[in-house]
């Protein structure tokens, strides 16, 4: 969906012009930072030394208008990098020449751009005098330096020009935690980018006063070396960033590095660095270069890093609730928060065994895991038997979590989504009557995954030792299969009711032009005409409003009612 948008905190960046002169082009938006800066993007501008005119709505029509140039510090220019970084930078602080309200400024937040976190898009496309907005979800890899790809939840309703500088919102909280920044060209895919908060700042570090929400690494986990130590541990700085680059590798990845180990802790907190958008981009250059292949992670691959060493279970809740978004409600912990919602975070938990319970920690761990949470594990200590156990705890607790949000899913769509459809709609026409025959074999599928659930869920040995990487897979793929047909047969069964409500429009639509005319069906003295036609009305009415509808056989009908229509132009 989209609609106008009335946020005061954006504003509309124009061409400057003289005075007296018709309206400049729009360039795109930004964001109103205080009284005197506004943030946007730098391709807008193309040259830091260029005047444009910053553009806020007063209310009831009026438009407040204010020149505007870069700041001596607030010109990032919009680079496409290289194979490894892709386009980065792009970004512009402007400074206005009278203030405005203060009133109206926004400030920013970070939080985790998780996928399909739910987000509404402002700009000002041509034309649309107080901006717009759409609605989307966050998806996809990181790209570049850490930017998210956002996808509409609607098609066709794509990011145009206009909407580079505006702000992505996160729909759940309100809180503005990116901007637009480029799009993709091909339209039918539809997506765009966000630059997050979190890269923002390590651009632009005078942005903090307007910064709220804690960083996405705990300060002593982050890299402060500048060089690489040469007896380092290539061996960990590789594993970790291959873990991290590969969301479909194992959920859990689980190390050791000794606090003054220093071979490994420099390369875990490299590696935190720049997988968190941690690592200031003025200091890439000389961290990053000649670094040995395959140990650098995808900037923005690791939401979260935390410090768990001699912090209890509530803390570390209270810690990734707040990167997450989460609200507690009255009466709520943290973790109640946390245990109502999906949550697909790559998280780096440091010191593990060196919690104040770690017991504790690694059930709140397995509660994440469960709802989605791939876990980077770092323990202090030399226990490999403890490691592997907490490791087989929690690959346990993320794979049965896979499989019960699917069964979810499929299970909803099988005894709900389907048979309501069905109850509207008949499934006598193609590809519907293919599509619902075959997502009729679903049924199998759920009710052995529910039976699996379960005796997983009441601790059934049998079921717990049956219970593999191998066969959690084979049924969570089957069950991806079944909510496939699934969705099929409700997309193909919606089709059919769209098709039935557009019938029902024409013949309603049709019939109220003639129903009171002169010798119409609704006269006192009815046409033969007419007669015929109310009982082409009523056949049709009857198809179109007692369900099931068949569908084919209305279509059928209301032609034959206007059919009859267009007869009585004829006479």
């Amino acid at each position: 969906m989209g609609g106008e948008s009335t946020e005061r905190w954006l504003v509309r960046i124009r061409e400057s012009g003289e005075s007296g002169e018709p309206l400049r082009p729009v360039l795109g938006a930004g964001l109103l930072l205080d009284s005197h800066h506004v943030l946007t993007c730098a391709h807008l501008l193309g040259d830091p030394e260029v005047r444009v005119r910053v553009e806020a709505a007063r209310g009831y029509g009026r438009i407040e208008s204010v020149p505007a140039t870069v700041t001596d510090d607030g010109w990032i220019p919009r680079l496409d990098g290289d194979a490894y970084w892709g386009r980065i930078g792009d970004l512009a602080l402007l400074r206005l020449e009278r203030p405005l309200p203060a009133e109206w400024a926004t400030v920013l937040h970070r939080l985790a751009p998780t996928r399909h976190r739910r987000v509404r898009l402002h700009g000002f496309p041509d034309h649309v005098e107080r901006g717009f907005e759409l609605e989307g979800h966050l998806g996809g890899p990181p790209g570049g330096d850490g930017r998210v790809q956002v996808h509409p939840d609607q098609h066709g309703a794509v990011v145009v020009a206009g909407f580079s500088g505006g702000a992505v919102v996160d729909r759940e909280t309100g809180r503005v935690i990116g901007m637009v920044a480029s799009r993709v060209k091909d339209e039918e895919l539809g997506a765009s980018f966000m630059i997050p908060v979190d890269t923002m700042i390590q651009y632009l570090p005078q942005l903090d006063p307007y910064v709220r929400g804690d960083s996405a690494a705990d300060r002593g986990l982050l890299s402060e070396g500048v060089h690489r130590s040469e007896d380092e541990d290539v061996g960990l700085a590789q594993v970790l960033a291959r873990w991290l680059g590969d969301v479909g590798s194992a959920p859990v990845q689980a190390v050791r590095v000794a606090p003054y180990d220093h071979t490994r802790t420099q390369p875990l907190r490299r590696a935190i660095s720049v997988a968190t958008r941690s690592m200031p981009a003025r200091h890439r250059a000389e961290r990053l270069t000649d670094l040995p292949p395959g140990t650098i992670p995808p900037v923005g691959s690791l939401d979260l890093a935390v410090d768990a060493t001699r912090k209890t279970r509530a803390a570390v809740a209270e810690r990734i609730a707040d990167r997450v978004g989460v609200r507690s409600g009255p009466g709520e912990t943290p973790e109640d928060g946390l245990r109502r919602r999906p949550l697909p975070l790559t998280i780096a938990v440091h010191g593990v065994d060196r919690a104040a319970d770690p017991a504790d920690l690694v059930a709140l761990l397995g509660v994440l895991a469960e709802r989605g949470s791939r876990m980077l594990l770092v323990f202090h200590g030399d226990d490999p038997a403890a490691r592997d156990t907490i490791v087989a705890c929690l690959d346990f607790h993320f794979r049965f979590g896979a499989v019960a949000r699917e069964l979810t899913a499929c299970a909803d769509l099988a005894r709900r989504g389907l048979p309501e459809r069905l109850r509207r709609v008949k499934d006598n026409e193609e590809p519907a009557a293919r599509s619902v025959r075959e997502a009729a074999g679903t049924f199998a599928v759920v009710v052995r995954a529910e039976r699996t659930v379960a005796a997983l869920r009441t601790g059934d040995q049998g079921a717990r030792s049956a219970w593999t990487p191998e066969s959690s897979a084979a049924l969570l793929a089957d069950l991806a299969r079944a909510r496939a047909l699934l969705d099929r047969a409700v997309d193909d069964l919606d089709d059919l009711s769209a098709e039935r409500d557009d019938l029902r429009g024409l013949l309603l639509a049709a019939h109220a032009g003639v129903r009171g005319a002169p010798g119409g069906p609704d006269s006192p003295a009815p046409s033969r005409w007419a007669l015929d036609l109310s009982d082409r009305y009523i056949e049709a009415r009857d198809l179109l409003w007692r369900g099931p509808c068949d569908v084919p056989e209305a279509r059928v009908a209301v032609g034959r009612y206007l059919e009859a229509l267009q007869r009585k132009g004829t006479r």
